[in-house]
């Protein structure tokens, strides 16, 4: 059997991104493709959290990032089917995908 160890394996490129996102749940952007996956970051100056889903009606009950949180590794192939929701006080938050 042949076994892959994904964390060893290189990739050629990768892209990085920071926003804001206010309480109407939004993508990230800008969308693209993505490699093997993206990892969302919480700034840990934020006062609110940012819930991270998979479409804009799940998002409400989505995966919940305090201040300086991060996600593991979600496996999408697009930006854009990683949904986020935050506040008023529109807390920011950094990405990064390979």
């Amino acid at each position: 059997m042949n076994v892959v160890q994904i964390g060893k394996e290189a990739v050629a490129s990768f892209a990085a991104g920071d926003g804001t996102v206010g309480a109407t749940p939004a993508t990230l952007t800008p969308g693209g493709a993505v490699n093997k996956h993206v990892v969302v970051r919480a700034n840990s100056a934020n006062t609110d959290v940012i819930m991270v889903g998979h479409s804009a009606q799940a998002v409400a009950n989505g995966f919940v990032l305090k201040a300086g949180d991060q996600t593991p590794p979600i496996y999408v192939d697009d930006l854009a089917k990683v949904w986020l929701l935050g506040a008023a006080s529109n807390p920011g938050f950094s990405w990064i995908a390979s």
